[in-house]
C-alpha cells in the first residue's frame, strides 16, 4: 500500500483517485531505476509482453503413468525427494516423516493414469511411490519438459532396500546348513543366490489378481497399525480332516529377506509341546522375498507332515493327519544372516517374546469368485503391525479340510489431493503499488477428496487472512473453475451458501474490518495485536461426475478494492465475467482477452503473488509484514529469483 494517509471524510472518491494516480506516478519514478537491480547499476531491461516474468511457484504437469493392467485401480503418489527409508535392523521399509506428495491418483482399469496436474516449479524428478499391495512400490523418473512418463514395472522399480546385505557366502547358503542349524527340516534344496527353491510344484501355482491383492490393501493398508479383528491369537491352521496342505507365495511390502517355515502339532497340543513342536519346524521359503519367489507369484509347495519326533512319514508324507494344527514362524532376515535370537515370529501368539500376535488369516474371493484362504505375517517386533509385510495362501484337498473365516468384499477406496500456500496482493492496479505485497495476505491449505474414477467428492479449502497492509477496504475471494450450482451442498464456517454469483466464492469484503483494524493505519499495523482469522469453506458432490484434475487451490483468486467491480488477480489470470477491468491500463501493460494475458506490470513487480506450500511447510510463515517495503528489499534473493528465473532459488529463506 502506498505510504500516505488521505482523510477520506474531507474529499470524495474521485478526488481521491487522482491524488493517488499522481503520487503513484511520483512514486514509480524513484522505483523504476532499481527493480531487479539493488546496485542501481542502470541495466534493468524492459519488461514487454515477450520478455515479462509471471511469478509462477507452480507449473502444469501431464502426468503419463503406466503400471501394466495387472495394476489397475492401483494408488499412487508422487514426491519431489524419496519419501522411503530402510532401517537395517529388521530390514524395514518406512514412510519418511514431513514428506508432502504433490500429486496422487488411482488408476483406471488397464493401470493408467493420463491426466493433467499441478507441479512446484522447483521439481525436476520426481517418486512415484505406491503403498498397495502387489503394485511397484517405488520409481524415480526425470519431468521432462512439461511431461512425467512412467512405464512402472517390479523390474526397474527402485530398490530402497542394500543390493546384497548378506555376509554369507553363496557356498554357505548352497550348503543349507546355515538355516537347518535353526531350523532343522528342509523340503528341498534352492537357488544359492536368489534362495528360490527347487522343490516348487508349477502345477498349483495360482494367479495372484488384482482382486485378491485388493483385501490387503483395504484391510493391511501399509504404514498404518491394522491390529483389528482378524489379527488373531489363535492363526495356527487345524486340519479337520486327512488332506494335503499347499502353500503358495502370495506376496510382500517388506525389505526383509525371511525365512518362512511351518511346524505341526496335535490340536489339543500344549504350550510347552507347541514350543517343541517348533524344534521340528520345517523351511517351505528360504527367502521369503518378491526377488526370489517372483513379485506376487503365486508359487507353489506341498507341505509334509511332520510327526512327533520330528521327521517326514516314509509312507504318503504329504498327507497332513485329521486333528494336525498348523503353525507358521518368520525368521526375520533369516536369508542375509540375521540372528535367530529375538528375530522368529510365530503364528501360535503364546511363543513370541514381544507378546503379541503377528498373524491375520481370512478368507477372500478372487477375480472368478473362488475362495481363497489367506495369511498374512508382521515380521518385526515393535513395528508398523501393519500385517501386509509377508502373505500366503493356503489350500487343501478336500477343500473343507481348512476352515478361516470370511470378510467382506473390499469397496472402493478414496483418495485425497492437497495443496497449501501464501497469497500477497497490491491493491493499487493499475498503477505502480509500494510492492510489499501485504495489502492483503492470505493462507490456504486444501484438500480434495475423491473417488476411485478421480472424481470429487468432497473439497474442503482453509483460507486463512493473515494480514491486510493497506488502508482501502479490501475484499477477498475467488473463482473455481467449475459450477458451484452443480454442487450438492456449499458451506462457509457453517453456513449453507444457496446463491452465488458466476463460480465466484467472497470470504470477505473488508479485511480490515474482519481483523478489527478499521481505524488503523497501514503504517501503525505492526503494533497491533493481529489475530489471523480463518475461513473453511466445504463443497460436497453427492454425485460426483467433477475430475479431481480440475479442482487446483488456490483456483483463481483475487482482491476487490472498495468492493468495486476492479479485481487484482495474479499474473496471467483472467478476471472474473463481473469485473470491469480494461487492458492495458495505467502501469499495466498486459492486453487482456486480446492476447490472453492480465496483470503484468511494466516495472517488472507483480500485483499479486502466490507461494507454493508443498515443498516447504515454512512458507505458511512468510513474513510480509513490512510496510512501504518491497519485498525485494524484505527478501534480497526474491530479485535474484526474478531476473535468473531459477525455481531452484527458495527467496523466502
Amino acid at each position: 500500500m502506498m505510504c500516505f494517509n488521505l482523510p477520506q471524510r474531507m474529499i470524495n472518491i474521485a478526488k481521491l483517485a487522482c491524488v493517488i494516480s499522481v503520487v503513484s506516478v511520483a512514486f514509480s519514478s524513484c522505483l523504476q531505476k532499481d527493480v531487479y537491480d539493488p546496485a542501481n547499476s542502470g541495466d534493468k531491461e524492459e519488461v514487454t509482453l515477450d520478455n515479462y516474468f509471471d511469478f509462477a511457484t507452480t507449473k502444469n504437469i501431464q502426468l503419463n503413468i503406466d503400471y501394466g493392467k495387472e495394476c489397475p485401480r492401483a494408488y499412487f503418489e508422487v514426491y519431489a525427494e524419496n519419501p522411503l527409508s530402510y532401517v537395517a535392523e529388521g530390514g524395514q521399509i518406512i514412510k519418511k516423516a514431513g514428506v508432502s506428495h504433490i500429486a496422487t491418483g488411482f488408476t483406471d482399469i488397464q493401470g493408467r493414469y493420463i491426466k493433467p496436474a499441478s507441479f512446484p516449479t522447483a521439481v525436476s524428478e520426481v517418486y512415484i511411490y505406491s503403498p498397495d499391495f502387489g503394485v511397484p512400490t517405488l520409481y524415480k523418473t526425470k519431468v521432462v519438459g512439461s511431461d512425467v512418463s512412467a512405464k512402472i514395472t517390479f523390474e526397474n522399480a527402485l530398490d530402497v532396500t542394500p543390493v546384497d546385505s548378506s555376509t554369507r557366502s553363496a557356498q554357505t547358503r548352497a550348503a543349507v546348513k546355515f538355516i537347518t542349524d535353526v531350523i532343522p527340516n528342509v523340503l528341498g534344496t534352492w537357488n544359492a543366490n536368489s534362495g528360490k527353491p527347487d522343490y516348487l510344484d508349477a502345477s498349483k501355482k495360482i494367479n495372484v489378481d488384482a482382486t485378491l491383492k485388493s483385501y490387503i490393501t483395504t484391510y493391511f493398508p501399509e504404514g498404518k497399525n491394522n491390529v483389528g479383528p482378524l489379527v488373531t491369537d489363535n492363526a495356527d491352521i487345524l486340519i479337520k480332516e486327512d488332506a494335503n496342505v499347499v502353500i503358495n507365495y502370495f506376496g510382500g511390502d517388506t525389505g526383509a529377506k525371511s525365512v518362512f517355515a511351518y511346524y505341526c502339532y496335535p490340536k489339543d497340543a500344549s504350550t510347552d509341546e507347541i514350543r517343541k513342536a517348533t524344534k521340528h519346524a520345517c523351511v517351505i521359503f528360504p527367502n521369503a522375498h518378491g526377488n526370489s519367489l517372483g513379485y506376487y507369484s503365486g508359487v507353489a509347495v506341498n507341505l509334509k507332515y511332520i510327526n512327533e519326533t520330528g521327521n517326514f512319514p516314509q509312507e504318503d508324507p504329504e498327507r497332513i493327519p485329521a486333528n494336525t494344527k498348523i503353525g507358521f514362524l518368520i525368521w526375520n532376515n533369516g536369508w542375509v544372516n540375521a540372528k535367530a535370537n529375538g528375530n522368529m515370529f510365530y503364528s501360535t501368539k503364546s511363543l513370541n517374546s514381544d507378546k503379541i500376535s503377528h498373524t491375520a488369516i481370512f478368507a477372500a474371493k478372487n477375480k472368478a469368485g473362488d475362495r481363497v484362504n489367506v495369511i498374512t505375517m508382521e515380521d518385526w517386533k515393535n513395528g508398523e503391525n501393519d500385517y501386509n509385510d509377508v502373505a500366503f495362501v493356503i489350500s487343501s484337498n478336500p477343500i473343507a479340510a481348512i476352515e478361516v473365516p470370511d470378510v467382506p468384499n473390499p469397496g472402493d477406496r478414496q483418495g485425497t489431493e492437497k495443496y497449501s500456500g501464501v497469497l500477497g496482493f497490491e491493491d493499487n492496479w493499475p498503477e505502480q503499488g509500494d510492492y510489499d505485497l501485504n495489502d492483503v495476505v492470505m493462507k490456504y491449505q486444501s484438500s480434495v477428496d475423491y473417488n476411485i474414477d478421480n472424481k470429487v467428492l468432497n473439497i474442503i479449502d482453509k483460507f486463512t487472512l493473515a494480514w491486510t497492509g493497506a488502508n482501502y477496504k479490501n475484499s477477498f475471494a475467488y473463482e473455481v473453475p467449475f459450477d458451484l450450482s452443480k454442487a450438492s451442498q456449499v458451506i462457509i464456517n457453517g453456513d449453507e451458501i444457496t446463491s452465488y454469483s458466476g463460480n465466484v466464492i467472497t470470504l470477505f469484503k473488508d479485511a480490515k474490518a474482519e481483523l478489527g483494524v478499521s481505524n488503523v493505519n497501514a503504517e501503525d499495523m505492526i503494533n497491533q495485536n493481529i489475530q489471523e482469522k480463518t475461513y473453511t469453506v466445504s463443497i460436497q458432490f453427492n454425485n460426483p461426475t467433477l475430475d479431481k484434475s480440475v479442482v487446483v487451490a488456490p483456483y483463481n483468486p483475487f482482491i476487490k478494492v472498495f468492493n468495486s467491480a476492479t479485481e487484482v488477480h495474479l499474473t496471467d489470470h483472467k478476471p472474473t465475467t463481473g469485473a470491469n477491468n480494461r487492458f492495458p491500463s495505467g502501469a499495466d501493460i498486459s492486453r487482456g482477452d486480446v492476447d490472453g494475458t492480465y496483470f503484468i506490470c511494466k516495472d517488472g513487480f507483480p500485483f499479486a503473488i502466490h507461494v507454493d506450500a508443498r515443498l516447504d511447510a515454512s512458507i505458511l510463515n512468510l513474513d510480509l509484514k513490512k510496510e512501504n517495503q518491497r519485498i525485494d528489499k524484505t527478501y534480497p534473493k526474491f530479485a535474484e529469483w526474478a531476473k535468473t528465473r531459477d525455481p531452484q532459488i527458495k527467496w523466502w529463506k
